[in-house]
């Protein structure tokens, strides 16, 4: 069984500092954008840890929810090692921290699009009003069950 994250916390610099393994040393780092790092073993492709820097911005809330932020650090990267930050952020723990979701903006056609299931979020008692069409393009989709494409991802800190 695994043991809960160990989170610090330094005012000073304003960074969040994510343990999933206590102690254990990560042989890689990515940076997911400016303000993310993921490191992980990449031998077995686990989280070891986050870094959240600038937390206090990743924190705040826009008028629609929780700030998303582009995964700019992808670009950069080779695709396996794109593909393998990828299943290391959409799984526990770092899902659990972190919420990925897509969008394509309505000005793109998607050259390759695929349906994806959400994790459902527990239902309000009351119910929402759908999302107006404006919003369309917003990164995070609560409730609707499915994202189509996989064109633009994207981060959130999970609720």
């Amino acid at each position: 069984m695994s043991s809960p994250p160990i989170y610090s916390y330094d005012k000073d610099v304003d960074v969040l500092y994510i343990a999933f393994s206590p102690g254990e040393k990560a042989t890689t780092a990515v940076e997911l954008n400016d303000n993310i790092l993921l490191r992980f073993n990449r031998a077995e492709k686990r989280a070891v840890g986050l870094t959240l820097m600038d937390f206090s911005v990743l924190i705040q809330l826009t008028r629609l929810g929780p700030r998303s932020f582009p995964l700019s650090g992808l670009q950069e990267l080779e695709a396996d090692w794109q593909d393998t930050v990828i299943d290391i952020i959409t799984s526990p723990p770092v899902n659990q921290i972190l919420k990925v979701s897509t969008y394509t903006p309505r000005s793109q056609k998607p050259s390759l699009t695929r349906t994806r299931p959400l994790r459902l979020q527990a239902e309000p008692k009351r119910r929402q009003p759908p999302l107006p069409k404006s919003l369309h393009k917003k990164q995070e989709f609560r409730g609707l069950g499915t994202i189509t494409s996989v064109e633009k991802p994207s981060l959130a800190l999970a609720a």
